[in-house]
């Protein structure tokens, strides 16, 4: 297979018109820097091994298992470890596992190598950590004219993530309502009386400050068990 080495991106400026004044989405920042993605669905690749040190510009990862293709070749790369109890870390709200291996992954644009043993050809690299700190994504008031869940759905890149909807009002409410939450974010579909068994997963890590809550994570993982993951893509407000 004929492999190339992804370039190092250029710096990028999105410039985001102001909203109309009732809007319940806030404006964003200008500038996203070098990063390019920002309303990007990461596709989920698990290192494997723990040690992500390859995971930088000009190196290669090897992975653990083959994972999806990537349009865009976003890929979030964890540690091994993670491999195994990272969506049941999500479900049973084990934050502390969930925040550990976040601070270890990283965000790379690379070349997929789906040989016998894949592996990813990195063209740039960025923490996990470092981009959850740098970013709040869109702000959604909750209090604003509207169904607050349906704007959040309806954003671009959250359609792409998770067709069926990221949130459900239950799922709002049990981010809003405690300091920090990992869980899941939909548990259903009422208006088709659908419970959480009847609907794909998706889940959430989020942290309260006053006001405001940040979305960190959100995860999606399909049937096949592959999953896609998008990093600080909404931060709700009143």
């Amino acid at each position: 297979m004929h492999l190339r080495l992804v370039a190092l991106p250029l710096a990028e400026t999105n410039d985001v018109a102001a909203p109309p004044r009732h809007s319940m989405v806030a404006p964003r920042g200008a500038s996203l820097g070098a990063y390019p993605f920002a309303e990007t669905c990461l596709v989920v690749a698990f290192a494997a091994t723990d040690d992500l040190s390859t995971a930088q510009a000009g190196g290669r990862v090897p992975l653990a298992a083959m994972p999806d293709i990537s349009g865009d070749d976003a890929y979030l790369v964890l540690p091994l470890r993670a491999r195994a109890g990272l969506v049941a870390a999500f479900a049973r709200g084990q934050e502390g596992k969930v925040a550990q291996w976040f601070d270890e992954a990283v965000v790379v644009r690379a070349e997929l190598d789906g040989g016998r043993a894949p592996r990813l050809w990195v063209g740039a690299a960025w923490g996990a950590r470092e981009v959850l700190d740098a970013h709040d994504g869109a702000r959604v008031s909750l209090d604003g004219l509207g169904d607050a869940v349906r704007v959040i759905n309806r954003l671009e890149y959250v359609e792409a993530l998770a067709p069926g909807g990221l949130f459900d009002r239950r799922g709002v409410e049990a981010v809003t309502e405690r300091p920090s939450y990992v869980g899941v974010a939909r548990m259903g579909i009422d208006e088709l009386g659908l419970g959480a068994d009847a609907v794909e997963p998706t889940y959430v890590w989020s942290a309260r400050d006053g006001d405001a809550t940040r979305v960190r994570v959100a995860l999606c993982a399909s049937e096949d068990d592959s999953m896609t993951a998008l990093l600080a893509p909404v931060t709700l407000f009143r």
